[in-house]
Parts: C-alpha cells; sequence; structure tokens
C-alpha cells in the first residue's frame, strides 16, 4: 500500500481490546505488504502487541517510548532516522508519547511534539504514523486536544477527519508558567556569561545532580546564554529554581526564533545556528520554548532525583 504524503492518526482506545483492535490491523497492513513497521510504545503494550502478532512481531521493530520519549524532543530526530534508513520505501509507526505518569509541563510538550510532528514530515516523505491515547488513564483535556494535530481520530472502530486540524500550529506561542519558588536571577551580557557557568554549577551541586548531569545542565544553560548574546540582543536574563523533583533554568532575551522546528532536527555539518537548542535537547530532561514579538524564553528542566519532570 503506497502513501500519499505524511498520514498522522491518532487512536483514542480505552482497554486492551481497544488497543489491539486500532493498532493490530494497522502493523498487518505494513506486514503482508512487505513494509517496514516501527513501533515505539510502553511496555505493557508492546507485550500486548507481540503477543496478539505471534510470529509476524519478527517483522516488527519495538522501542521502549519511555526511554526514547523521555524529553519529547528526541521524537522527531528519531522517526525522521527510521523513514530515512528506509530510503523512500512506504513506512508505518506506531507511536505512543503521552502517557498519564508525565506531569503537567511534559504533557504540553508533547502536544506541541504532536503537532510539530506535521511540519516535520510535511509534505514529504509519504509514511503513516499512528498515535494511541489512552481514555482510561488521561483527562479529558488531553484528549480533546487530540484533533488539532491529527488528522484522522480512530475512536470506538470509527475514522473520523478531524475538523480541529491544524497543520501550521505555532508551537511557539503562549506563556510559560511563573516559577514555582522564588527563583535566582542575574542579567548578565558577554562579560557574565562566566558567572552564568559559576551559578548554573552551584544550583546543579545543591540540588544533587551527579557530576555528569552537572556538566550536562551548565553546558546546555551556557549554550543558550551564549545564543541571548549573539542572537538575543546582547544580553538575556538567567532565572534558577526548583520545583519538585527538578532543577530548572530560564533563559530569556529579546530575540525571536523564527524556524518551528529548530533543536529537533539533527543539525547538519555546514548549518549555521540551531546547534545550541539542539544540544540543549540532547543534555537535559525538558526543553520549553515559547518565542514571540515580546522575545524568546527557554526553560531547561533536570530531573535532580528519581521521578518524572514537574
Amino acid at each position: 500500500m503506497k502513501h500519499t504524503g505524511f498520514q498522522h492518526e491518532a487512536l483514542i482506545y480505552d482497554g486492551a481490546e481497544e488497543y489491539l483492535a486500532g493498532t493490530v490491523p494497522f502493523l498487518r497492513v505494513a506486514i503482508e505488504a512487505g513494509e517496514p513497521a516501527l513501533v515505539a510504545v510502553g511496555k505493557t503494550q508492546t507485550e500486548l502487541l507481540k503477543a496478539e502478532l505471534g510470529e509476524e512481531s519478527r517483522r516488527v521493530r519495538f522501542v521502549d517510548m519511555r526511554d526514547l520519549g523521555r524529553n519529547p524532543a528526541w521524537i522527531i530526530p528519531f522517526w525522521r532516522d527510521f523513514v530515512d534508513e528506509c530510503g523512500g520505501r512506504s513506512v508505518r509507526g506506531v507511536g505512543e508519547p503521552v502517557w498519564a505518569a508525565r506531569g503537567p509541563a511534559a504533557l504540553e510538550e508533547c502536544q506541541r511534539h504532536e503537532a510539530l510532528l506535521n511540519l516535520a514530515f510535511a509534505p514529504q516523505p509519504a509514511w503513516s504514523l499512528l498515535c494511541p491515547y489512552d481514555a482510561a488513564s488521561l483527562d479529558d483535556g488531553v484528549l480533546e486536544k487530540v484533533a488539532s494535530s491529527h488528522s484522522h481520530v480512530v475512536r470506538d472502530g470509527t475514522t473520523t477527519e478531524s475538523s480541529f486540524f491544524d497543520p501550521a500550529r505555532d508551537c511557539f506561542a503562549g506563556e510559560l508558567p511563573p516559577p514555582a519558588a522564588a527563583p535566582e536571577s542575574i542579567v548578565f551580557d558577554m562579560a557574565g556569561l562566566a558567572e552564568v557557568r559559576k551559578r548554573v554549577t552551584a544550583a546543579a551541586e545543591r540540588a544533587g545532580l551527579a557530576p555528569l548531569g552537572v556538566a550536562d545542565f551548565v553546558t546546555a544553560a551556557s549554550e543558550l546564554a551564549a545564543n541571548s548574546v549573539t542572537h538575543g540582543g546582547g544580553s538575556g536574563t538567567l532565572r534558577l529554581w526548583r520545583e519538585g523533583g527538578s532543577l530548572l533554568a530560564e533563559v530569556e532575551d529579546r530575540g525571536r526564533i523564527e524556524e518551528p522546528l529548530v533543536g529537533r532536527l539533527r543539525p547538519g555539518i555546514s548549518q549555521e545556528g540551531g546547534r545550541g537548542l539542539w544540544l540543549a535537547n540532547q543534555l537535559c530532561d525538558l526543553v520549553r520554548i515559547r518565542s514571540g514579538e515580546r522575545g524568546t524564553t527557554v526553560r531547561l528542566h533536570a530531573r535532580a532525583r528519581e521521578g518524572v519532570c514537574a
């Protein structure tokens, strides 16, 4: 079966029976047609699918979305690699980036990720992605937003074209919630970049990050601060605070980001710009970007102890 363009569908399911009824026929189309198929879901869903597919499951590649998608920004590069590896062949994927144990910040970024998929794969290459959503564990507010990021929604065995689908959503729009605690704050310019690194290092060590985690978080924050100096008007503001089990660092400046997929597409060797946000996404548990006429705010999350991002 040859796809035309990127097909992005959501499956809203309630229980194992509905999950299998929506995913297995989708995968069997690929298996019977000899198409590459990749499934990125949780361990429970993986076990269900392997049991139902039996020997056919050997023709499907499985990865654990809880690892792959811990930071939602890691998912688009993964799907791009898979599609590119298949050399233009028609392929199918099942991806479940949203689960109930995610905190509000990560859920919001997952919803933005789902919208960015439509930009990352439009108008080509031609492939099909099915995104399951667990109606039994997710809030109605999360399920309601599915229709804006998916062209079709499958529920109760019926596929419906979404009248709310917005393939060009501005995923930098809106405001981040204010810090949950009074942040440590400094204004910096080129001469203050060393002080930024010093402050972030001290905050990361106080938060209990492992030495490698400290180094990663400092590198990510330093990249953002350097971006502010270079592209954000020559200066910026750094804020640091703890929130639940996470350490947060926020950099705000007067610049504006125009490329919606910045930080989610692997920079090319000759590419100018975008490397700082790509690196921040690789080093942090969550990166949140809001950008518009009033400037840009980028917020980094690092888990200070075992748990999910706040």
